[in-house]
């Protein structure tokens, strides 16, 4: 039988908005109009040199899908995928296969990024990721990215922000840095509304952990918190 492959994710420059205003890369699976995920890269990027592409086929035995990342018509790495099966990853509804290839690390190349689906009663959305190792000229999977809630990538402070909305009140943030290998969480931010005065993010209150100095700042005012946790509200 002929193999079928879905084209995902054939470069940066897919661009949508959400109702927010917030700008979102998308993907879509072959003839629909859903969209299956909605990391944030807030960045500059030069899509015109952008030439990696990844193709997925489900038509395989014993794994769920294969992923071809291909450099125009040359195929760099061939991934076997099968989706995490412990009951901690056990989507909302059914899967949608696909995927996005952007830099998570900040090392200048592409990594790829398995989308996991959405989780829970806040449908909170997670991917798997492999990251591009130049020594070995292969992806290697990354433990850690599959259990940073809600990830988007932050090209300002070369980080990766995890928000999680807890209620209509109150929102978590998180601040992840890759180091020796790892994504290790550096500092989380606290945002929640006492009364009806919600959403103003000046009448909010802040607690913001340093995870280094295991310190924790509450009852922060809004201009009492950092440039960067402002960005982070603001973009986020």
């Amino acid at each position: 039988m002929k193999k079928l492959f879905f084209s995902i994710c054939l470069s940066l420059a897919v661009l949508s908005c959400n109702s927010n205003g917030k700008t979102e890369r998308c993907n879509y699976v072959e003839d629909t109009v859903k969209t299956v995920c909605h990391i944030q890269d807030k960045g500059e990027h030069s899509s015109e040199k952008d030439t990696l592409r990844a193709f997925i086929n489900t038509n395989v035995d014993d794994i769920d899908m294969e992923i071809l990342v291909k450099r125009g018509d040359k195929t760099v790495h061939t991934l076997p995928y099968n989706y995490p099966k412990d009951d901690d990853f056990t989507p909302n509804g059914e899967r949608v296969d696909s995927c996005l290839m952007l830099d998570i690390n900040f090392d200048g190349e592409k990594d790829l990024l398995v989308y996991l689906g959405q989780f829970g009663n806040q449908g909170v959305e997670y991917f798997d990721a492999f990251v591009w190792n130049a020594a070995k000229k292969a992806y290697t999977h990354n433990e850690d990215f599959k259990t940073i809630q809600n990830p988007n990538i932050c090209s300002k402070y070369k980080c990766i922000i995890s928000e999680a909305r807890v209620s209509a009140a109150e929102y978590e943030y998180r601040q992840f840095e890759y180091t020796g290998g790892r994504f290790m969480k550096v500092a989380e931010m606290i945002q929640y509304w006492k009364g009806n005065i919600y959403p103003e993010v000046d009448r909010a209150v802040y607690e913001v952990h340093s995870i280094k100095e295991n310190i924790w700042k509450k009852n922060l005012k809004y201009e009492q918190i950092s440039d960067f946790w402002k960005y982070v509200i603001l973009h986020y």
